[in-house]
């Protein structure tokens, strides 16, 4: 499924936000998507088709997330775990976190 893939590989990046697409079997992959900086820390789970059922169990860290997005300098730092955040982005005042140290 290479539109869906797209749009979820996009879509975590363009929103900075945890995305999960569920399909069956039948129509494609299944994955947890993370607005993750280094490439290998994106995908946070991923299946395939296949002949069976599966049940996939990952953790988000939210808090860590909205930590990075509440930072009030948004330039890039090397410990980052996120990439940037996209031009024009405004976190809503209820979501704001203690920045990381």
């Amino acid at each position: 499924m290479v539109l869906g893939s797209a749009l979820i590989e996009s879509a975590a990046l363009d929103v900075h936000a945890y995305t999960i697409l569920v399909n069956n079997r039948k129509y494609g992959d299944s994955r947890m998507r993370s607005p993750a900086k280094a490439v290998y820390h994106r995908d946070l789970a991923r299946v395939r088709g296949g002949d069976n059922d599966f049940v996939i169990a990952a953790t988000l860290d939210i808090d860590e997330l909205r930590a990075f997005q509440s930072r009030a300098k948004r330039w890039p730092q090397d410990g980052d775990k996120f990439k940037p955040l996209p031009g024009g982005f405004r976190l809503i005042r209820s979501r704001k976190r203690l920045p990381p140290k």
